[in-house]
């Protein structure tokens, strides 16, 4: 009663791996960020929705040089009294100054203060 079955998968794969495996093949070139976001940014537009919504784009709002708040981050890089570093969905943000602190955070907002002399998008 115990017959040996052969699966007839690997032969399958073989004789359809141009058609119907096409759509898994890993070697295909992926969208660098620049194409991405302008594709988002296009969609928004189209939509008209804010970038934010759509992109995750980061919202920095300043308060005079001696407060702001940063919307839509992932994660904090650096941060000292003099350099606040954090990674946003479209690259990095740098708070350049002097006595920085960063009075909360949660997990998608952030406020610092101090003196600050310059926020840079690297």
């Amino acid at each position: 009663m115990s017959k040996n079955i052969k699966s007839s998968h690997n032969t399958f794969k073989k004789k359809s791996k141009k058609t119907l495996y096409k759509q898994f093949d890993r070697s295909q070139k992926k969208v660098s960020p620049e194409e991405k976001e302008s594709y988002l940014e296009t969609l928004s537009k189209n939509l008209s929705l804010p970038g934010d919504m759509i992109a995750g784009a980061p919202i920095i709002t300043t308060t005079g040089r001696c407060s702001l708040c940063i919307e839509n981050y992932k994660g904090i890089i650096e941060y000292n009294s003099n350099v606040i570093k954090v990674q946003t969905k479209t690259g990095k943000i740098c708070v350049e100054g002097n006595n920085l602190i960063i009075k909360y955070f949660t997990n998608d907002e952030m406020r610092v203060t101090g003196i600050v002399h310059s926020i840079k998008y690297c």
